[in-house]
């Protein structure tokens, strides 16, 4: 779960990421091509892929406080998911040097929590959102 410090450097974290994305899609323009942003389309993608893990991360812990243990690596892939996408947001919201080689690693972390979130999903419309953000973040990460 959250604590209150994590809740609102997560909002602030959002609100910036929305505020450019707001103002890159009034302009008209292709986030990729002539934006304030070069990253404005992938960083909106991994800002949704973590929170959609963070939500399924708790959703799991939820689960396995029930006793149902199928839940343990989904609960560890959606971890992983949400690190490698804060990771990502910071890196490439400096459009550092390094955020290619992180957008590569996303994607490789996406994957892996896409197929575990995928065995879930007849279960868990959780599950499935997460998975759906992943497939969303690795799209926009391919395209870095």
């Amino acid at each position: 779960m959250l604590n209150r410090k994590e809740l609102i450097k997560n909002s602030v974290v959002t609100l910036g990421v929305l505020g450019l994305a707001n103002e890159v899609f009034a302009q008209g323009k292709n986030p990729t091509s002539e934006s304030k942003h070069k990253y404005a389309k992938a960083l909106l993608a991994a800002n949704n892929c973590k929170l959609a893990a963070e939500i399924c991360i708790n959703h799991c812990m939820d689960e396995l406080a029930k006793g149902n243990k199928m839940m343990a690596n989904c609960l560890k892939t959606a971890a992983e998911t949400k690190a490698a996408c804060e990771s990502f947001v910071t890196l490439a919201s400096m459009e550092s040097d390094f955020t290619k080689k992180m957008a590569a690693l996303c994607i490789e972390i996406c994957k892996s929590c896409e197929a575990e979130c995928k065995k879930h999903i007849s279960h868990s419309p959780i599950c499935k959102d997460c998975m759906e953000s992943c497939k969303a973040c690795i799209k926009e990460m391919s395209a870095i």
